[in-house]
């Protein structure tokens, strides 16, 4: 006791600054241990299909464009969430106060009813029903499509087998093209000794326990990186409910439907179809040359998951006259929700969206009219 009287009568302000990072601790998991609301940019649900559902989120501001911006994101894995984390933190938040009429499928918590949901139903009815419902609601006759990760897969394969699709521009993120270079995922599920066939039979698919092990398994320190960055940022009390936010997404695990994840691990992963124009969706070759429209494709230069030279390899695979490719610094998640994303990324989308759906729009109309 006498030590601790004698610490802080010598370094006061340092006493001061360690009382504070305990409080501010004892506030946010002692005191209030629940998690903060997340997901709270207001949206109205506009089409549902089973667990699926289709939102629209409401305008904040004078709309930049009359072009709707869907996102797809991925299937399984995590809940997607993480687009509209916290107000400030939400890339969702940040597109609708720009002025863009933003959509975005929510796949639900798969289940092992789930068992035979593959890309054959995926892209052949659920995507093209869903753009379809956006299109009507917005009263317009193009969109933007944005896929993300496994959500980009989907998205491209829907327009290599559409040439005509009613897509202006189409963004790609952190979405792997080239198997071969999926790192230790495609070491671990690419191989011919993977029991995938196995897995599904037994499981229906990938349970959320086994996806989250397999998950920590890529970066087994990220936990602890995790709980460093707390213990560092303790003095910062608005960093407390970014820390619960994002410690409670990032172990909110999803399973993944038994013939995707076949698909995905033998097709893609083990074959690398999708790149070599192999892949087929009803019968139907899935060809990346037809792919045309504008495309930004964004990657992550330390991403784990999705390699910087897999999201690459759709440059090289598209027609698309009008094609950017960004690495933008940081990981597989960060880089569209991290604290870097509100001053990277998310401007540069905005920027690159906004010139082509009014700009070039504005000037067609001239020329048109």
């Amino acid at each position: 006791m006498a030590t601790a009287q004698v610490f802080a009568t010598t370094y006061p302000e340092q006493s001061c600054k360690d009382m504070q990072r305990w409080h501010n601790w004892f506030d946010a998991f002692v005191a209030n241990p629940a998690n903060p609301v997340m997901g709270v940019t207001p949206k109205d649900v506009i089409w549902k299909r089973g667990k699926i559902q289709l939102y629209h989120y409401h305008p904040q501001t004078e709309r930049v464009s009359a072009v709707p911006y869907f996102i797809v994101p991925w299937l399984g894995i995590s809940r997607p969430s993480v687009l509209d984390l916290l107000p400030g933190q939400s890339m969702i938040e940040f597109l609708v106060k720009r002025g863009h009429d933003v959509y975005m499928l929510d796949w639900g918590v798969v289940a092992a009813e789930d068992r035979h949901l593959g890309f054959d139903e995926l892209v052949g009815t659920i995507i093209p029903k869903a753009i379809d419902r956006v299109l009507e609601y917005a009263g317009a006759r193009e969109l933007t499509l944005n896929g993300i990760c496994l959500g980009g897969v989907m998205s491209l394969t829907y327009l290599a087998l559409n040439p005509d699709a009613p897509v202006k521009n189409f963004v790609s993120i952190v979405t792997p093209v080239d198997f071969n270079q999926g790192g230790l995922l495609k070491v671990w599920i690419g191989n011919d000794t993977f029991p995938s066939d196995l897995l599904v039979e037994h499981y229906g698919g990938v349970p959320p326990g086994l996806m989250g092990v397999g998950f920590k398994m890529l970066r087994p320190t990220n936990d602890i990186a995790a709980l460093s960055g707390l213990w560092f940022n303790l003095d910062r009390r608005d960093y407390m409910p970014s820390y619960k936010a994002m410690h409670h997404w990032a172990n909110d695990f999803v399973g993944m439907p038994g013939r995707f994840f076949s698909q995905l691990a033998k097709g893609l992963y083990g074959q690398n179809k999708l790149l070599k124009g192999e892949f087929r969706v009803k019968g139907c070759r899935v060809d990346l040359r037809n792919i045309h429209q504008p495309l930004l494709a964004i990657a992550a230069s330390h991403d784990n998951i999705v390699p910087p030279l897999a999201a690459q390899g759709l440059m090289h695979a598209v027609s698309s006259p009008d094609k950017e490719y960004l690495e933008v610094r940081g990981g597989h998640i960060s880089v569209f929700s991290g604290r870097q994303a509100h001053a990277v990324m998310w401007p540069k989308l905005d920027a690159w969206v906004t010139e082509r759906t009014t700009v070039r729009q504005a000037a067609t109309a001239l020329y048109t009219a």
